[in-house]
């Protein structure tokens, strides 16, 4: 009987191409149920990134002006795609300073601003302010995206909280 000393054969290692064949096609399924979930991660959702910055700075300006005791503003700049916080200044207050600026990402632009049922505003600034007692202006922010996608942000009068909407909603 012929013994071989580990490692060392006669026989060419390889495998078959049947058997690449079928482990080709186990790779093939597998990647063809995990791609369409991880397909989110790869593509950039600039609408929702934009909805959710703009939440962030209503939640910091709500905080702000009940931490500093003193009305915060959160000012958009429609026409820019900007928007910032900051104090509202007494004449004597220079040395306050706005938040920095931020701006809306990718190809996000701003519908329009509805602050009261008849003011609706489409171009210019619009300033939301935010009493130190936790009271917020109430408004509705609709953002556009690429294509025809579209999101509202409302913000609520008394909790001062910011809700995001899939959408164009009143």
């Amino acid at each position: 009987m012929k013994t071989y000393r580990a490692g060392n054969s006669n026989n060419p290692a390889g495998f078959t191409l049947l058997e690449l064949v079928v482990v080709m096609l186990i790779l093939t399924a597998m990647l063809g149920l995990v791609l369409p979930g991880a397909s989110s991660v790869f593509v950039r959702n600039d609408l929702k990134t934009s909805a959710r910055r703009l939440a962030g700075a209503v939640a910091y300006a709500r905080s702000q002006a009940m931490l500093e005791r003193r009305v915060q503003e959160l000012t958009l700049d429609l026409d820019g795609g900007t928007f910032w916080t900051g104090p509202i200044l007494d004449s004597d207050e220079s040395d306050l300073e706005p938040t920095r600026k931020q701006t809306l990402e990718g190809e996000v632009r701003f519908m329009n601003v509805r602050k009261a049922q008849d003011e609706e505003r489409s171009s210019g600034r619009v300033a939301l302010r935010f009493q130190p007692k936790g009271l917020a202006e109430p408004a509705v922010i609709h953002l556009a995206g690429s294509g025809e996608r579209v999101q509202t942000l409302s913000i609520k009068p008394f909790s001062g909280r910011c809700v995001i909407q899939d959408g164009y909603v009143e």
